[in-house]
This record gives structure tokens, sequence and C-alpha cells, in this order.
């Protein structure tokens, strides 16, 4: 899965969980800050995320999660390291 499609299905699910619309998602913009998400907001987009794609993303990593972009860098990390076990 490309990144373009990633961040449609993130765009997605971040709106199913907010119930707002992000017309203008860029991947720069900060889901705290910039959309306003709290930390019962990101544990639902996670939880989302999590159940969409088949992953888990530990602690760790959500930590360093500030930006649409950075979760776009977990998800093709996640996803990659997926499917090379698939390919195993």
């Amino acid at each position: 899965m490309n990144r373009p499609e990633l961040s449609a299905i993130v765009l997605e699910l971040l709106e199913k969980e907010t119930g707002e619309t992000y017309p203008d998602l860029r991947e720069k913009t900060s889901l705290r800050d910039g959309l306003n998400l709290d930390s019962l907001d990101m544990a639902g987009l996670v939880l989302h995320v999590e159940s969409r794609f088949g992953i888990q993303i530990e602690t760790e990593l959500l930590e360093k999660i500030a930006t649409v972009g950075d979760m776009l860098d977990v998800l093709e990390e996640k996803l990659a390291v997926k499917e090379g076990r698939r390919a195993a």
C-alpha cells in the first residue's frame, strides 16, 4: 500500500473517531495542536488504525507520533514488517 492510500485511510479513521472533517490534511499537521486531538482521541485513533491494519503500535512509538506524517511513517514501518513476516 502506498503512502497516499495510507493517508486516505488515516483521514477516514480520523474523521470516524472525531466526527469532524479535515479537508486540508497535511503530513506536517500536528495531531494535538493542528487537529486538536486530546489523549482520548489519540487512543481511539490508534485503536482504529491497529484494528484496520492488523498491527500493534507500542507505547514507545505512540510517544513519537506528533504529526500526520509521523503516523504514516509508523504505519509504513509496521506494514513492512507485517508483510515481511507473511512472505517468510
